[in-house]
């Protein structure tokens, strides 16, 4: 390894390796490495939760089907940094000792905790800045005024973002308790060369993702918030017959129980697990959309925290428009550059229109418009600079 200052990124993928939290991971990799520095990526099982098996659909003791998926995918992108998953189930490390992982630690001058679901350890003391990146607004605020567990957590951390990019502006007016957190905003990366302006003008409105989790609902101020996207999409479940030309798409893992109903009414169901336990069909899944088209979680929706999905970032990567319910994304976002926000159905059909018209014409939109917010250089500049460190 190089005498490059060193970083280390922590977070969640091989013990959950499906294909957005694959790519998320490798964006922020890759964006902190060609900013100059070594990065090593730490992931530990902790004790929470056991490994996914994408092919089995279950959880278990052994990791070893989520780290060669991890491991071919760094390997594919042309990323040589080190990968190390400590399994706490296993009772071992891969990718390196538990010395050697000290040692980088105690040399590196950052650590980047994506999710916050890295245990704090004594050995992961080492790094002179702690950055802690929230990518679940609202659900996070609240938990940290709910359990004193999360507040101890969060302020265990040097400096904090939030992809609720509203909640982080002191003049924006919101119920959210923020407490005494110093929140910076943050878009999602992406390594835009890995994810080419697609030729052609594509087909199908598409999403993929979670159907429903369930125990993440929160309350605020007397009235709860929901989390899952199936009572979302309840809400338009007659949409496709408005468009008998079009197809569009729920690409879900645990739709099951409505996956004949969602049929029914013309959306074409689809088992997102199929297709996202394998990074680069899930990339060609969304390269070869016509547009992402997708309800969004309460909570940001009613709330407007601003967050942007890094599904939604690819997709506009890719040249590909993206039709979502607003967060309020439009306060730093223009509107009508590759991405239609609606906050109802007149506003929802409108979008749908312009897309559907034209969406070969707003191939070059949607691509400059991610050139401008996710270049991964350009936001884990931001996060390094905010961390007092000088590139």
């Amino acid at each position: 390894m190089s005498q490059n200052r060193k970083a280390v990124i922590a977070g969640y993928a091989a013990a959950f390796p499906m294909g957005g939290q694959a790519w998320m991971i490798l964006h922020y990799l890759l964006g902190l490495s060609r900013l100059g520095f070594d990065v090593l990526f730490l992931e530990d099982s902790s004790n929470w939760a056991y490994p996914f098996n994408p092919f089995t659909k279950t959880y278990g003791v052994d990791s070893s089907v989520g780290r060669q998926i991890m491991n071919d995918l760094f390997a594919r992108c042309g990323f040589d940094g080190t990968f190390v998953y400590r399994s706490r189930f296993e009772d071992t490390s891969y990718g390196a000792t538990l010395r050697e992982l000290k040692s980088f630690m105690d040399e590196a001058e950052l650590l980047i905790n994506v999710s916050g679901l890295l245990p704090l350890e004594e050995e992961y003391a080492g790094p002179k800045t702690k950055v802690i990146i929230d990518t679940d607004p609202v659900f996070t605020q609240i938990s940290i005024r709910d359990f004193p567990k999360m507040r101890k957590y969060y302020e265990a951390h040097d400096v904090h973002f939030t992809y609720g990019y509203n909640l982080a502006d002191p003049f924006f007016p919101t119920p959210v308790p923020m407490g005494s957190f110093d929140w910076k905003p943050l878009l999602p990366p992406v390594a835009l060369d890995l994810w080419p302006m697609q030729t052609g003008s594509g087909d199908g409105l598409t999403t993929i993702g979670s159907w429903d989790s369930k125990g993440r609902d929160v309350e605020l101020n007397g009235e709860v918030y929901s989390w899952r996207k199936s009572l979302r999409f309840e809400k338009i479940i007659d949409l496709p017959a408005s468009y008998p030309n079009e197809r569009f798409d729920l690409t879900f893992s645990g739709i099951t129980n409505d996956s004949d109903r969602f049929a029914q009414h013309g959306w074409c169901v689809r088992d997102a697990n199929r297709i996202s336990r394998d990074p680069f069909a899930y990339r060609r899944y969304i390269q070869e959309s016509k547009a992402e088209f997708t309800m969004a979680k309460e909570q940001n929706v009613r709330l407007k925290s601003g967050w942007f999905s890094d599904r939604s970032a690819t997709y506009l990567a890719s040249g590909r428009p993206i039709i979502v319910e607003d967060t309020g994304f439009f306060r730093y976002i223009p509107k009508g550059q590759g991405v239609f926000g609606f906050n109802n159905t007149d506003e929802m059909h409108t979008a749908l229109a312009s897309v559907i018209d034209d969406p070969h014409g707003l191939k070059l939109a949607s691509r400059r418009l991610a050139e401008q917010l996710f270049d991964a250089e350009h936001v884990l500049s931001q996060v390094v600079q905010a961390s007092g460190i000088t590139l």
